[in-house]
């Protein structure tokens, strides 16, 4: 009895008997490569779960040293989460699905977890690799170039181009204010490598753009102050 009862004990919280949604064991899970971490960045940037479709439906973070019951999750959950938590819409937590593999638990990383954290909104900043994530959706640096003066953002294309070679934290800072934020862009997500299956393509490529608020900071050309400007993208014209 003694044995049984210490057997309960060491169990508690396991994976093995959690309540997740997904309980992954042996072959069921994948390990994240670091695209994934980067469609997550990008979906919170967004505000908008079309890059979480990118993610492997079994891309399984863990940490066996996080508490019982956050100590794994499904990438692709913690996308839809971001996104909710930072937007203060519960909509996307219907997505979110808790997790579980024989030794971790993450159960307690569920859909009304998720509701109640984007009931107090609030945007954290993620690591968000801007070059590659951009030349992934098939754009030149010369495109970006001319799209940057088109909007103002730099006085000429010399000017874009000496930024990019000189001062390349605020050129991709510039792109990931203005750029990032189009229609056009949100179009071309659609060309990253995916990981997921066909139906995820199919559910991705049926989402709609909705322009955001964005901050942008005075032009880099004339910066003498810090303080954001906010600016509603307009839709793009379609032929």
């Amino acid at each position: 009895m003694a044995i049984l009862v210490l057997l309960s004990a060491s169990m508690t919280g396991c994976g093995l008997v959690s309540d997740a949604d997904e309980k992954l064991y042996f072959g069921e899970k994948r390990q994240p490569v670091e695209l994934e971490y980067q469609y997550v960045a990008l979906a919170n940037e967004l505000q908008s779960i079309k890059p979480c479709y990118l993610i492997h439906p079994r891309s399984l973070r863990a940490g066996a040293f996080g508490s019982v019951g956050s100590q794994v999750s499904l990438n692709r959950s913690t996308c839809f989460a971001w996104v909710a938590e930072g937007s203060g819409n519960e909509k996307p937590c219907d997505k979110v699905r808790s997790a579980s593999t024989l030794f971790l638990s993450g159960a307690d990383l569920n859909a009304e977890t998720c509701r109640r954290n984007a009931r107090v909104p609030g945007m954290v900043s993620l690591r968000l690799d801007v070059p590659e994530i951009v030349a992934l959706a098939g754009y030149e640096e010369e495109e970006i170039d001319v799209y940057l003066v088109s909007e103002g953002r730099f006085s000429g294309i010399e000017a874009a181009q000496r930024y990019r070679r000189d001062q390349p934290s605020t050129y991709w800072n510039e792109v990931q204010m203005t750029l990032l934020h189009t229609e056009q862009f949100f179009d071309r997500i659609g060309r990253l490598p995916g990981f997921g299956t066909a139906e995820d393509q199919a559910t991705m490529n049926a989402l709609r753009w909705e322009p955001r608020q964005q901050r942008l900071w005075t032009l880099p050309e004339q910066r003498t102050r810090s303080v954001p400007e906010i600016r509603v993208p307009a839709p793009s014209e379609r032929e």
